[in-house]
């Protein structure tokens, strides 16, 4: 029984992390065709209603065209670890190689996205 439980927890939570890195691979994908198209509409709509708030348009718009200048396309992001449920990333522009930290709120919107240098 003991191990009948320790499959079932197992199972389960494999099962919600599949679900989550499906969200950030989505979350992801569309930010870096948007963030390459300079599309801060759509950068501003897949954050979450408190981001939005705490981010306004105006910021977003100076946030996104300031990185494209100083490091050009966002031509990759690749998956390095979760801690938690921050999801971390390694960016590669043009110009620079950074980490990026990734939290989604549960309706799958950017709770929280920052840039670091490696």
């Amino acid at each position: 029984m003991k191990h009948f439980l320790l499959l079932l927890i197992s199972i389960v939570s494999l099962s919600t992390f599949a679900q989550d890195a499906a969200s950030y691979e989505k979350v992801t994908t569309s930010f870096q065709e948007q963030f390459n198209a300079q599309n801060v509409d759509a950068i501003f709509e897949m954050y979450s209603p408190e981001m939005q708030e705490g981010m306004t348009k105006e910021g977003v718009t100076r946030f996104v065209q300031g990185c494209f200048k100083q490091f050009g396309n966002l031509k990759s992001l690749t998956f390095v670890k979760t801690e938690g449920p921050v999801y971390s990333y390694s960016a590669t522009f043009d110009n620079a190689n950074l980490s990026m930290e990734l939290l989604l709120s549960e309706n799958g919107k950017i709770s929280s996205l920052q840039f670091q240098e490696l």
